[in-house]
């Protein structure tokens, strides 16, 4: 938008909001081009765009688009400023383009989906469910397998955020969910029998530190009570598990 003229697109649904700002951002060089001024300010709430600009992310079709035509403008004599804004609100004058932002993207909505290319990067996330949903469903290829431990863990399929742990904590935390460890399955390698708890005399596993093991059991009462693995990785947080790994001296031997 710029001043009374708003240039609008519809792009297709598959595009990410970092491909809409970039277009975005790509429409105002336009109404720059067809200008008669030589002085003009982009004010833009694209963090992201704007960075990847400023760094020449040239592998982004959209970013080296803009260098582009950003570069050919300047060459003509314009100078071209760009000004990130965290937001609309408060900001004299933003109301008003906010306003005229939404009737444009509410007028695209009955207008015919433009043939600008999509980033292939933004067909990652649709593209991830689609197989999700293949292997969960199709020929019951997940579904059937409940003979798998790791079925019993996760029986549905999904991404599972670590992003609050340290890397070291969240390697250690998938370790426990696929149930290999150093101390449990380290015998595969030296040819030596399998380990036994020394206060049980059963097979040493993730799931008997965890869950089944007694002498344990005062110390397991104080982070969380779980009969299943399932029920114990879903419902207790992960920080709340390295806690209890630790305190039992098993965190240091994952």
């Amino acid at each position: 938008m710029s001043g009374d003229i708003v240039k609008s697109l519809r792009i297709t649904s598959h595009a990410s909001i970092f491909t809409a700002e970039l277009v975005a951002l790509n429409l105002a060089l336009d109404i720059i081009r067809r200008s008669r001024l030589i002085k003009f300010v982009i004010f833009s709430g694209s963090l992201s765009g704007l960075v990847a600009i400023r760094n020449c992310q040239l592998e982004t079709a959209y970013v080296q688009k803009f260098i582009i035509n950003y570069c050919q403008l300047v060459s003509a004599g314009n100078s071209i400023t760009l000004i990130w804004i965290p937001g609309h609100t408060g900001i004299r004058g933003n109301e008003r383009g906010n306003e005229r932002a939404d009737e444009a993207a509410k007028a695209a909505l009955t207008s015919t989906v433009s043939t600008m290319k999509c980033l292939a990067s933004d067909f990652i996330p649709e593209l991830t469910m689609l197989y999700r949903e293949v292997w969960q469903a199709e020929i019951a290829e997940w579904d059937g397998c409940s003979a798998n431990k790791l079925h019993s863990v996760k029986p549905h399929l999904g991404y599972c955020s670590v992003t609050h742990l340290s890397h070291r904590d969240a390697a250690i935390l998938r370790r426990l969910r696929i149930g290999h460890t150093r101390v449990t399955h380290k015998y595969l390698l030296s040819g030596h029998s399998q380990p036994l708890c020394d206060e049980c005399q059963c097979s040493l596993t993730v799931k008997h530190i965890l869950l089944e093991c007694c002498s344990l059991k005062d110390v397991r009462e104080k982070y969380f009570t779980c009969s299943s693995l399932k029920e114990l990785f879903e419902n207790v947080d992960a920080t709340t598990i390295m806690d209890f790994i630790k305190e039992v001296n098993f965190y240091h031997l994952v």
